[in-house]
Protein backbone atom coordinates (compact mmCIF):
# COMPACT_ATOMS: atom_id res chain seq x y z
CA UNK A 1 0.00 0.00 0.00
CA UNK A 2 1.53 3.44 -1.00
CA UNK A 3 1.71 5.81 2.08
CA UNK A 4 -0.09 9.26 1.30
CA UNK A 5 0.25 10.93 4.32
CA UNK A 6 -0.66 14.70 4.79
CA UNK A 7 1.64 16.24 7.09
CA UNK A 8 0.47 20.75 8.43
CA UNK A 9 3.44 21.94 9.39
CA UNK A 10 3.55 24.98 12.26
CA UNK A 11 5.88 27.14 12.90
CA UNK A 12 7.39 30.84 11.96
CA UNK A 13 7.17 31.44 8.37
CA UNK A 14 10.91 30.87 8.05
CA UNK A 15 11.12 27.75 9.88
CA UNK A 16 7.88 26.15 8.05
CA UNK A 17 9.53 26.73 4.60
CA UNK A 18 12.93 24.89 5.59
CA UNK A 19 10.97 21.97 7.16
CA UNK A 20 8.57 22.26 3.26
CA UNK A 21 12.00 22.31 1.18
CA UNK A 22 12.90 19.11 3.05
CA UNK A 23 9.36 17.63 3.61
CA UNK A 24 9.15 17.76 -0.45
CA UNK A 25 11.60 15.36 -1.27
CA UNK A 26 10.03 12.21 0.76
CA UNK A 27 7.85 10.47 -1.30
CA UNK A 28 4.13 9.30 0.45
CA UNK A 29 4.06 12.79 2.77
CA UNK A 30 2.21 15.65 1.32
CA UNK A 31 3.06 19.33 3.02
CA UNK A 32 0.83 21.31 3.99
CA UNK A 33 2.38 25.09 5.28
CA UNK A 34 0.53 26.92 8.21
CA UNK A 35 2.95 29.48 9.65
CA UNK A 36 1.78 31.97 12.10
CA UNK A 37 3.18 35.82 12.77
CA UNK A 38 2.62 34.65 16.95
CA UNK A 39 3.19 31.28 18.70
CA UNK A 40 -0.17 32.45 20.70
CA UNK A 41 -1.83 31.72 17.75
CA UNK A 42 -0.79 28.03 17.47
CA UNK A 43 -3.85 26.75 18.64
CA UNK A 44 -5.92 28.56 16.37
CA UNK A 45 -3.93 27.49 12.96
CA UNK A 46 -3.42 23.85 14.27
CA UNK A 47 -7.75 23.62 14.03
CA UNK A 48 -7.73 25.38 11.07
CA UNK A 49 -5.64 23.08 9.19
CA UNK A 50 -5.90 19.67 11.24
CA UNK A 51 -9.23 18.78 9.51
CA UNK A 52 -7.01 18.78 6.15
CA UNK A 53 -3.93 16.88 8.12
CA UNK A 54 -3.40 13.11 9.26
CA UNK A 55 -0.48 14.85 11.26
CA UNK A 56 0.43 18.04 13.03
CA UNK A 57 4.60 18.51 12.57
CA UNK A 58 5.55 21.64 14.84
CA UNK A 59 8.85 23.07 13.84
CA UNK A 60 9.69 23.51 17.62
CA UNK A 61 8.92 22.85 20.96
CA UNK A 62 7.33 25.95 21.76
CA UNK A 63 3.84 25.25 19.48
CA UNK A 64 4.04 21.80 20.26
CA UNK A 65 3.77 22.53 23.92
CA UNK A 66 1.18 25.14 23.73
CA UNK A 67 -0.68 22.56 21.43
CA UNK A 68 0.45 19.26 24.01
CA UNK A 69 -3.00 18.00 26.07
CA UNK A 70 -5.06 20.22 23.54
CA UNK A 71 -5.24 18.60 20.35
CA UNK A 72 -6.18 15.35 21.24
CA UNK A 73 -8.20 14.03 17.95
CA UNK A 74 -4.45 14.09 15.89
CA UNK A 75 -1.17 12.51 16.04
CA UNK A 76 1.54 15.39 16.71
CA UNK A 77 5.38 15.32 16.64
CA UNK A 78 8.01 18.18 16.48
CA UNK A 79 11.70 19.27 15.84
CA UNK A 80 13.62 18.91 18.61
CA UNK A 81 16.27 21.83 19.42
CA UNK A 82 18.83 20.20 20.67
CA UNK A 83 22.24 21.63 21.93
CA UNK A 84 23.96 20.90 18.62
CA UNK A 85 21.71 23.71 16.93
CA UNK A 86 23.31 26.05 19.49
CA UNK A 87 26.45 25.38 17.69
CA UNK A 88 25.51 27.67 14.62
CA UNK A 89 25.00 30.34 16.86
CA UNK A 90 28.13 30.24 18.75
CA UNK A 91 29.81 30.41 15.49
CA UNK A 92 28.09 33.30 14.49
CA UNK A 93 29.58 34.90 18.00
CA UNK A 94 33.06 34.53 16.06
CA UNK A 95 31.74 35.94 12.74
CA UNK A 96 30.26 38.68 14.31
CA UNK A 97 33.49 39.43 17.11
CA UNK A 98 31.32 38.37 19.74
CA UNK A 99 33.09 35.94 20.83
CA UNK A 100 37.13 35.12 19.86
CA UNK A 101 37.76 31.52 20.16
CA UNK A 102 40.27 31.00 23.60
CA UNK A 103 37.79 34.02 25.12
CA UNK A 104 36.74 33.00 28.58
CA UNK A 105 34.56 36.40 29.40
CA UNK A 106 31.38 35.17 27.51
CA UNK A 107 28.24 36.78 28.66
CA UNK A 108 24.93 35.56 27.96
CA UNK A 109 21.44 34.96 28.35
CA UNK A 110 19.68 31.88 26.90
CA UNK A 111 16.20 30.68 26.84
CA UNK A 112 14.44 27.37 26.23
CA UNK A 113 17.94 25.12 26.10
CA UNK A 114 18.63 22.84 28.71
CA UNK A 115 21.79 24.37 30.61
CA UNK A 116 23.56 21.28 30.68
CA UNK A 117 23.54 21.18 27.05
CA UNK A 118 24.56 25.01 26.95
CA UNK A 119 27.63 24.78 29.37
CA UNK A 120 28.51 21.23 27.40
CA UNK A 121 28.64 22.79 23.96
CA UNK A 122 30.65 25.71 25.47
CA UNK A 123 33.11 23.60 27.25
CA UNK A 124 33.80 21.61 23.76
CA UNK A 125 34.67 24.46 22.31
CA UNK A 126 37.16 25.78 24.86
CA UNK A 127 35.08 28.17 26.82
CA UNK A 128 35.52 27.44 30.32
CA UNK A 129 34.81 30.50 32.20
CA UNK A 130 31.38 32.48 31.72
CA UNK A 131 28.29 34.38 32.97
CA UNK A 132 25.17 32.13 31.76
CA UNK A 133 21.62 32.97 32.75
CA UNK A 134 19.07 30.02 31.84
CA UNK A 135 15.15 31.29 31.46
CA UNK A 136 13.37 27.49 30.95
CA UNK A 137 10.42 27.43 28.97
CA UNK A 138 6.77 26.15 30.62
CA UNK A 139 3.69 26.60 29.17
CA UNK A 140 1.61 29.82 29.96
CA UNK A 141 4.92 32.20 30.15
CA UNK A 142 4.12 35.00 27.80
CA UNK A 143 6.55 36.20 25.27
CA UNK A 144 6.93 39.63 27.31
CA UNK A 145 8.06 37.79 30.69
CA UNK A 146 10.94 36.28 28.15
CA UNK A 147 11.51 39.36 26.77
CA UNK A 148 11.85 40.93 29.78
CA UNK A 149 14.42 38.25 31.16
CA UNK A 150 17.01 38.91 28.30
CA UNK A 151 16.67 42.62 28.16
CA UNK A 152 16.99 43.60 32.10
CA UNK A 153 20.20 41.56 32.31
CA UNK A 154 21.11 43.56 29.12
CA UNK A 155 20.29 46.72 30.69
CA UNK A 156 22.03 45.96 33.90
CA UNK A 157 25.11 44.71 32.09
CA UNK A 158 24.86 41.33 33.15
CA UNK A 159 25.09 40.05 29.67
CA UNK A 160 26.52 40.87 26.19
CA UNK A 161 24.59 39.11 23.94
CA UNK A 162 21.25 37.15 24.60
CA UNK A 163 19.85 33.61 22.64
CA UNK A 164 16.45 32.68 22.17
CA UNK A 165 14.53 30.06 20.94
CA UNK A 166 11.14 31.90 20.22
CA UNK A 167 10.87 34.10 17.18
CA UNK A 168 8.53 36.54 18.63
CA UNK A 169 11.16 37.18 21.53
CA UNK A 170 13.74 37.49 18.97
CA UNK A 171 11.81 39.75 17.07
CA UNK A 172 11.04 42.38 20.14
CA UNK A 173 14.46 42.12 20.94
CA UNK A 174 15.78 43.73 18.57
CA UNK A 175 13.10 46.66 18.11
CA UNK A 176 14.39 47.01 21.49
CA UNK A 177 18.30 47.11 20.29
CA UNK A 178 19.42 44.56 22.27
CA UNK A 179 22.09 42.14 20.63
CA UNK A 180 19.92 38.99 20.15
CA UNK A 181 20.55 35.49 18.36
CA UNK A 182 18.16 32.96 17.27
CA UNK A 183 18.47 29.08 17.72
CA UNK A 184 16.78 27.55 14.86
CA UNK A 185 16.54 23.56 14.18
CA UNK A 186 19.40 21.96 12.43
CA UNK A 187 18.79 19.96 9.16
CA UNK A 188 19.34 16.80 10.29
CA UNK A 189 16.80 17.74 13.42
CA UNK A 190 14.25 18.22 10.38
CA UNK A 191 14.78 15.21 8.82
CA UNK A 192 14.49 13.03 11.60
CA UNK A 193 11.18 14.85 12.12
CA UNK A 194 9.81 13.89 9.02
CA UNK A 195 11.33 10.65 9.32
CA UNK A 196 9.50 10.24 12.63
CA UNK A 197 5.87 11.34 10.76
CA UNK A 198 6.45 8.64 8.01
CA UNK A 199 6.84 6.15 10.64
CA UNK A 200 3.43 7.82 12.44
CA UNK A 201 1.86 7.01 8.87
CA UNK A 202 2.45 3.55 8.54
CA UNK A 203 0.94 2.98 12.25
CA UNK A 204 -2.05 5.40 10.91
CA UNK A 205 -2.33 3.44 7.85
CA UNK A 206 -1.72 -0.01 9.36
CA UNK A 207 -3.56 -0.20 12.49
CA UNK A 208 -2.58 -3.26 13.83
CA UNK A 209 0.99 -2.51 13.58
CA UNK A 210 1.55 -0.60 17.16
CA UNK A 211 4.90 2.06 17.54
CA UNK A 212 7.10 1.01 19.81
CA UNK A 213 9.59 3.79 21.02
CA UNK A 214 13.19 3.04 23.58
CA UNK A 215 15.25 5.16 25.36
CA UNK A 216 18.64 3.78 25.73
CA UNK A 217 20.94 5.50 28.55
CA UNK A 218 24.69 4.61 29.64
CA UNK A 219 24.31 4.67 33.48
CA UNK A 220 26.74 7.37 35.37
CA UNK A 221 28.18 7.79 31.94
CA UNK A 222 30.31 10.68 33.10
CA UNK A 223 31.76 8.74 35.84
CA UNK A 224 32.55 5.46 33.50
CA UNK A 225 33.88 7.97 31.18
CA UNK A 226 36.60 9.16 33.22
CA UNK A 227 37.47 5.74 34.34
CA UNK A 228 38.47 4.83 30.88
CA UNK A 229 42.77 4.84 30.36
CA UNK A 230 43.23 7.89 27.71
CA UNK A 231 40.40 9.72 25.64
CA UNK A 232 41.66 7.74 22.48
CA UNK A 233 39.70 4.20 24.60
CA UNK A 234 37.30 6.38 25.61
CA UNK A 235 36.50 7.25 21.71
CA UNK A 236 37.17 3.42 21.04
CA UNK A 237 34.17 2.51 23.38
CA UNK A 238 31.96 5.07 21.49
CA UNK A 239 32.74 3.55 18.25
CA UNK A 240 32.15 -0.05 19.34
CA UNK A 241 28.68 1.29 20.96
CA UNK A 242 27.79 3.35 17.73
CA UNK A 243 28.10 -0.29 16.07
CA UNK A 244 26.16 -2.30 18.40
CA UNK A 245 23.61 0.53 17.84
CA UNK A 246 23.56 0.63 14.06
CA UNK A 247 23.46 -3.60 13.99
CA UNK A 248 20.60 -3.34 16.25
CA UNK A 249 18.47 -0.53 14.38
CA UNK A 250 19.63 -2.62 11.09
CA UNK A 251 17.84 -5.65 12.86
CA UNK A 252 14.86 -4.37 14.33
CA UNK A 253 14.25 -1.98 11.31
CA UNK A 254 14.09 1.21 13.84
CA UNK A 255 14.92 4.66 13.27
CA UNK A 256 18.15 5.35 15.44
CA UNK A 257 18.17 8.78 16.88
CA UNK A 258 21.39 10.31 18.94
CA UNK A 259 21.22 13.54 21.25
CA UNK A 260 24.20 15.39 22.38
CA UNK A 261 24.09 13.28 25.80
CA UNK A 262 24.47 9.81 26.75
CA UNK A 263 20.84 9.01 25.77
CA UNK A 264 19.87 7.27 22.25
CA UNK A 265 16.23 6.71 21.54
CA UNK A 266 15.19 4.66 18.42
CA UNK A 267 11.43 4.67 16.68
CA UNK A 268 10.25 0.73 15.23
CA UNK A 269 6.97 -1.29 15.90
CA UNK A 270 5.95 -3.28 18.39
CA UNK A 271 5.93 -6.21 16.29
CA UNK A 272 9.70 -6.16 16.48
CA UNK A 273 10.29 -5.47 19.45
CA UNK A 274 7.92 -8.69 20.84
CA UNK A 275 9.84 -10.71 18.31
CA UNK A 276 13.38 -9.85 18.98
CA UNK A 277 12.42 -9.26 23.06
CA UNK A 278 11.48 -12.66 22.88
CA UNK A 279 7.65 -11.58 23.90
CA UNK A 280 9.19 -9.14 25.78
CA UNK A 281 11.15 -11.58 27.99
CA UNK A 282 14.49 -10.98 27.03
CA UNK A 283 16.94 -7.54 26.53
CA UNK A 284 19.68 -8.60 23.89
CA UNK A 285 20.82 -4.88 23.48
CA UNK A 286 21.82 -4.81 27.13
CA UNK A 287 23.71 -8.02 27.01
CA UNK A 288 25.89 -6.85 24.05
CA UNK A 289 26.60 -3.26 25.43
CA UNK A 290 27.94 -5.48 28.89
CA UNK A 291 29.62 -7.74 27.00
CA UNK A 292 31.77 -5.65 24.77
CA UNK A 293 31.79 -2.99 26.81
CA UNK A 294 31.22 -3.34 30.76
CA UNK A 295 29.10 -0.80 30.85
CA UNK A 296 25.87 -0.74 31.95
CA UNK A 297 23.03 0.57 30.15
CA UNK A 298 18.75 1.56 31.40
CA UNK A 299 16.43 1.22 28.64
CA UNK A 300 12.93 2.07 28.92
CA UNK A 301 10.38 1.30 26.17
CA UNK A 302 6.99 2.06 25.39
CA UNK A 303 4.58 1.10 22.92
CA UNK A 304 1.20 3.25 21.84
CA UNK A 305 -0.40 4.42 19.06
CA UNK A 306 1.30 7.14 17.93
CA UNK A 307 5.00 7.77 18.64
CA UNK A 308 4.12 10.96 21.01
CA UNK A 309 2.11 8.33 23.03
CA UNK A 310 5.00 5.56 23.13
CA UNK A 311 7.58 8.27 24.10
CA UNK A 312 5.77 8.83 27.34
CA UNK A 313 5.41 5.65 27.96
CA UNK A 314 9.67 4.90 26.81
CA UNK A 315 9.81 7.75 29.74
CA UNK A 316 8.06 5.77 32.52
CA UNK A 317 10.14 2.63 31.89
CA UNK A 318 13.51 4.36 31.62
CA UNK A 319 12.95 5.92 35.16
CA UNK A 320 11.48 2.33 36.45
CA UNK A 321 14.56 0.74 34.93
CA UNK A 322 16.76 4.04 36.62
CA UNK A 323 14.67 3.28 39.78
CA UNK A 324 15.61 -0.36 39.75
CA UNK A 325 19.14 0.20 39.92
CA UNK A 326 19.97 0.47 36.83
CA UNK A 327 21.44 -2.06 34.10
CA UNK A 328 17.86 -3.31 33.47
CA UNK A 329 15.19 -2.84 30.66
CA UNK A 330 11.56 -2.44 31.15
CA UNK A 331 8.40 -1.82 29.08
CA UNK A 332 5.48 -0.21 29.21
CA UNK A 333 2.60 -1.14 26.83
CA UNK A 334 -0.21 1.42 25.85
CA UNK A 335 -3.30 0.01 28.64
CA UNK A 336 -0.33 0.34 31.08
CA UNK A 337 0.69 -3.37 31.48
CA UNK A 338 4.64 -3.31 32.44
CA UNK A 339 7.43 -5.81 31.83
CA UNK A 340 10.45 -6.04 33.77
CA UNK A 341 13.10 -6.06 34.55
CA UNK A 342 13.39 -7.83 30.97
CA UNK A 343 16.47 -10.17 30.66
CA UNK A 344 16.29 -11.11 34.33
CA UNK A 345 15.23 -14.43 35.82
CA UNK A 346 12.18 -12.85 37.80
CA UNK A 347 10.68 -10.91 34.92
CA UNK A 348 7.26 -9.62 36.35
CA UNK A 349 4.16 -8.44 34.18
CA UNK A 350 1.93 -5.99 35.84
CA UNK A 351 -0.42 -3.26 35.54
CA UNK A 352 0.18 0.46 37.13
CA UNK A 353 -3.58 0.37 36.67
CA UNK A 354 -6.72 -1.36 37.77
CA UNK A 355 -10.36 -1.53 37.79
CA UNK A 356 -10.54 -4.32 40.18
CA UNK A 357 -11.87 -2.81 43.32
CA UNK A 358 -10.57 -5.30 46.07
CA UNK A 359 -7.14 -4.52 44.63
CA UNK A 360 -7.92 -0.62 44.56
CA UNK A 361 -9.69 -1.22 48.42
CA UNK A 362 -6.01 -2.52 49.27
CA UNK A 363 -4.42 0.22 47.72
CA UNK A 364 -5.62 2.73 49.85
CA UNK A 365 -6.53 0.87 52.71
CA UNK A 366 -2.51 0.55 53.11
CA UNK A 367 -1.34 3.90 51.35
CA UNK A 368 0.55 1.93 48.51
CA UNK A 369 -0.18 2.38 44.44
CA UNK A 370 -2.00 -0.05 42.79
CA UNK A 371 0.59 -0.55 40.57
CA UNK A 372 2.91 -1.83 43.47
CA UNK A 373 -0.23 -3.77 44.65
CA UNK A 374 -0.68 -5.36 40.97
CA UNK A 375 3.31 -5.72 41.17
CA UNK A 376 3.16 -7.49 44.03
CA UNK A 377 0.84 -10.20 42.97
CA UNK A 378 3.10 -10.73 39.91
CA UNK A 379 5.88 -11.21 41.94
CA UNK A 380 3.88 -13.95 44.07
CA UNK A 381 2.92 -15.50 40.77
CA UNK A 382 6.34 -15.85 39.34
CA UNK A 383 7.91 -17.00 42.78
CA UNK A 384 5.11 -19.53 42.61
CA UNK A 385 4.61 -19.01 46.55
CA UNK A 386 2.84 -16.06 48.62
CA UNK A 387 5.99 -16.82 51.06
CA UNK A 388 9.45 -15.09 50.72
CA UNK A 389 11.30 -12.28 52.75
CA UNK A 390 12.23 -8.90 52.15
CA UNK A 391 15.34 -9.89 50.70
CA UNK A 392 13.76 -11.65 47.77
CA UNK A 393 11.15 -8.67 47.94
CA UNK A 394 13.83 -6.62 47.11
CA UNK A 395 15.79 -8.64 44.07
CA UNK A 396 12.23 -9.58 42.76
CA UNK A 397 11.00 -5.41 42.60
CA UNK A 398 14.65 -4.30 41.88
CA UNK A 399 14.50 -1.61 44.89
CA UNK A 400 16.72 -1.42 48.07
CA UNK A 401 16.32 -3.74 51.37
CA UNK A 402 14.85 -0.96 53.22
CA UNK A 403 12.63 -0.29 50.47
CA UNK A 404 11.70 -3.75 50.59
CA UNK A 405 11.51 -4.00 54.74
CA UNK A 406 9.52 -0.70 54.49
CA UNK A 407 6.65 -2.53 52.16
CA UNK A 408 6.53 -5.56 54.14
CA UNK A 409 6.23 -3.49 57.68
CA UNK A 410 3.33 -1.53 55.98
CA UNK A 411 1.64 -4.75 54.83
CA UNK A 412 2.66 -6.33 58.33
CA UNK A 413 0.51 -3.27 60.15
CA UNK A 414 -2.58 -4.05 58.01
CA UNK A 415 -2.22 -7.39 58.52
CA UNK A 416 -1.90 -8.14 54.56
CA UNK A 417 1.62 -9.86 55.82
CA UNK A 418 2.25 -12.15 58.57
CA UNK A 419 5.46 -12.94 59.80
CA UNK A 420 5.41 -16.86 59.60
CA UNK A 421 8.92 -17.64 60.59
CA UNK A 422 12.45 -17.23 60.00
CA UNK A 423 16.01 -18.17 58.09
CA UNK A 424 19.56 -17.49 58.70
CA UNK A 425 21.58 -16.34 55.80
CA UNK A 426 24.70 -17.76 54.92
CA UNK A 427 27.85 -16.41 57.07
CA UNK A 428 27.00 -13.95 59.74
CA UNK A 429 24.21 -11.43 59.89
CA UNK A 430 20.40 -11.22 61.69
CA UNK A 431 18.07 -13.79 60.75
CA UNK A 432 15.83 -13.11 57.79
CA UNK A 433 11.88 -12.78 58.65
CA UNK A 434 9.59 -14.78 56.45
CA UNK A 435 6.37 -13.14 55.60
CA UNK A 436 3.16 -14.64 53.91
CA UNK A 437 0.88 -12.25 52.38
CA UNK A 438 -2.96 -12.29 52.09
CA UNK A 439 -4.05 -10.00 48.85
CA UNK A 440 -7.89 -11.94 48.59
CA UNK A 441 -10.41 -10.47 50.93
CA UNK A 442 -7.64 -8.10 52.07
CA UNK A 443 -9.34 -4.91 50.93
CA UNK A 444 -12.57 -5.73 52.71
CA UNK A 445 -13.17 -4.39 56.33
Amino acid sequence: MTLNLKVAVIGPQDLVQAVMELGSKYEGLTMIPAAYQHEKDTLQLAAEVGTLADILLFTGPIPYQIALGLIKDKPMVHVQYSGTALYKVLFDFIRDEVLHLGDNGLKISVDVLDREEIEERLTEIGITEYELYVKTYSVGIETEELVSFHHQLWKEGKVKVTVTSVTSVYERLKQLGVPVYRVIPTLSSIRDTLNRALLEAKSLKFSSSQIAVGIMNIDNFMKVSKEVASEYELQRKKLVLQQILLDYGEETQALIKWTDGDEVSFITTRGIIEQTTRKFQEAPLLLEIMEKLQWKASIGIGIGRTANEAEGKAREALLKAKLSGGGNCFLIMQDGLVYGPMGSELILEYSVRSEDPQLLSIAKKVGLSVGTINKLQSFCNRLGTTTFTASQLAEGFGITLRSARRIMAVLEKFEIARIVGEEQPAGRGRPRQIYHITLEGAGHE
